[in-house]
């Protein structure tokens, strides 16, 4: 049986993209994964990430990555259904991984609706779809995609500081860089596209400034 996994990275920050990454594997490719010490992403620290990416890539029956930008996170977080932007690219990346049952880390609280909403849209119908919560800290496939997300979102983050050449922090609201980036840069024409406009953190930046400039 080969075994597929699928977690995300960054849907809560506020600048860079969201990254849905699934990977999936054989008995030796876990049992290599499982020795190599791969546990959820967010248990380790971003060098031990890097060192794991390879070997993870190494050992993959496939590997699909998907790269949600903030114009597209914004559009549907207007509207309300990020769930459903998140289970819409989840299906892509089920279809694209060669696997005969895949575990994917849910973001809905209701376990039923979320596997319904991508099972419904699967094109590749003999796939066994199972969805759970935390499933990245229960589960070597969805362990090995969490850092597959993480490191291909961190290295996005680090492309954006390079095109801008400003530090932009961890691009998450909780970021003390990235508050101060966002003060000091949220009208620049150039930032545009990397931010996303439809989340609290970045809108009362800008309702600050309109009061500042009131008074």
């Amino acid at each position: 049986m080969i075994l597929g996994g699928i977690d995300e990275a960054g849907r809560g920050s506020v600048m860079g993209p969201l990254v849905i990454a699934g990977i999936s594997l054989d008995s030796e490719g876990i049992k290599y994964l499982q020795k190599e010490g791969v546990i959820d992403s967010k248990k380790m620290n971003p060098s031990k990430r890097e060192l794991l990416y390879p070997k993870i890539i190494s050992c993959a029956r496939s590997v699909y990555i998907c790269r949600i930008d903030p114009k597209t996170i914004d559009l549907y977080v207007n509207q309300k259904k990020l769930n459903i932007l998140e289970s819409k690219f989840m299906t892509i990346v089920s279809d694209n991984l060669d696997a005969d049952k895949i575990i994917i880390d849910a973001c809905d609280i209701n376990l039923v609706r979320f596997k319904q909403s991508i099972v419904q849209s699967l094109i590749n119908t003999s796939v066994k779809i199972y969805c759970f919560h935390k499933a990245d800290s229960d589960n070597i496939a969805v362990s090995a995609a969490s850092i597959i997300a993480k490191v291909t979102r961190d290295r996005e983050i680090v492309r954006i500081e390079r095109k801008l050449n400003k530090h932009i922090g961890s691009g998450y609201p909780s970021d003390p860089v990235t508050k101060i980036f966002l003060r000091n840069n949220i009208e620049n024409a150039m930032i545009k596209e990397y931010v996303r406009f439809s989340w609290n953190p970045v809108k009362c930046i800008l309702d600050e400034l309109t009061q500042t400039r009131i008074l």
